[in-house]
């Protein structure tokens, strides 16, 4: 149960996001929090919503503003090959809608599939006799441009479901834990290329720094809060080559982040609040108000 436990308290922390360059649609980078080592295949359901307000890039001198909805839901498991080696896939719905004067644009529509390997390189959280209990995993993993990139005489790129480009994941998590006390770091990067437009959409990073509590408070249901926080640096956007200026286009973002996993019997669910610190998005022109996620997911004992 320790090793079950242990395992699960973080596989919520930072679930995969979706953002071109900041709140867009297409994957920026990719997290996913401490994804379990016990003997459990498991599937989930996830939706996502991130909050932004927006002032028109080329309408500064009206002070023309916007307010953004962007939401993901997304069907992703995890199928473990072996004690070392982990499957995982994950497939995004998006549905997003942007206000202003004009008007209210809406967009929605599969998004791109990512595909993981994960390879656990240090798990000892079943052993008796260690006061620190340890676990890790390392993983690569392909974004693929299943979803739609291009409408016609549409400009709103940062609004379509996919980027239209092959992008590769490489990340990193491990953590710590002490009786019933936690320290979690995951680091993930995000290589993205050209799309066949000669677009490619800014690499990412996301760093997490989250502590947990576990609480056992039955037999069968177990609570953990987690607090800390999360940063997100997107780097620019290219056409042909060179730096864009006339799109959203990188910057920094600071999250406070709150959770709240409780499992019951083989059931997950964690609602997670983000709340924005410190943040510079477009040189200023967009500020994420609040994201939100809520997840569920159910394991599956390994035979």
């Amino acid at each position: 149960m320790t090793r079950f436990i242990l395992g699960l308290c973080l596989c919520f922390s930072l679930a995969y996001s979706y953002a071109c360059d900041i709140c867009g649609c297409a994957a920026s980078s990719f997290s996913m929090g401490l994804l379990p080592n016990s003997q459990h295949h498991f599937i989930g359901l996830r939706s996502t919503f991130r909050y932004f307000e927006s002032t028109q890039l080329h309408d500064v001198t009206t002070n023309r503003l916007s307010d953004e909805l962007f939401t993901s839901t997304d069907l992703f498991g995890r199928y473990k090959l072996s004690k070392r080696f982990q499957l995982l896939a994950f497939v995004p719905y998006v549905h997003n809608s942007k206000t202003d004067s004009l008007g209210t644009i809406r967009v929605s529509g599969l998004g791109d599939i990512t595909a993981l390997a994960n390879f656990v390189f240090v798990h000892n959280t079943d052993s008796l006799s260690r006061h620190f209990k340890h676990s890790g995993t390392i993983g690569f993993g392909v974004k693929m441009p299943t979803g739609n990139y291009f409408r016609p005489g549409f400009t709103e790129i940062n609004m379509l479901p996919g980027s239209g480009s092959f992008d590769y994941v490489f990340n990193l998590n491990y953590s710590v834990q002490y009786r019933s006390f936690g320290l979690q770091n995951e680091t993930s990067f995000t290589y993205k290329t050209e799309n066949k437009y000669l677009y490619k959409f800014g690499d990412a990073i996301t760093i997490t720094q989250l502590f947990f509590y576990r609480w056992n408070v039955t037999e069968n249901l177990k609570l953990i809060p987690q607090l800390g926080a999360n940063f997100v640096h997107n780097w620019k956007d290219r056409k042909n080559g060179k730096l864009s200026e006339d799109t959203f286009n990188g910057g920094n973002l600071l999250n406070a982040q709150l959770n709240l996993l409780t499992l019951y019997k083989n059931w997950g669910f964690s609602p997670q609040l983000f709340i924005p610190v410190s943040q510079h998005l477009n040189g200023g022109y967009v500020k994420q108000k609040l994201m939100f996620r809520l997840s569920i997911n159910y394991f599956i004992n390994k035979k």
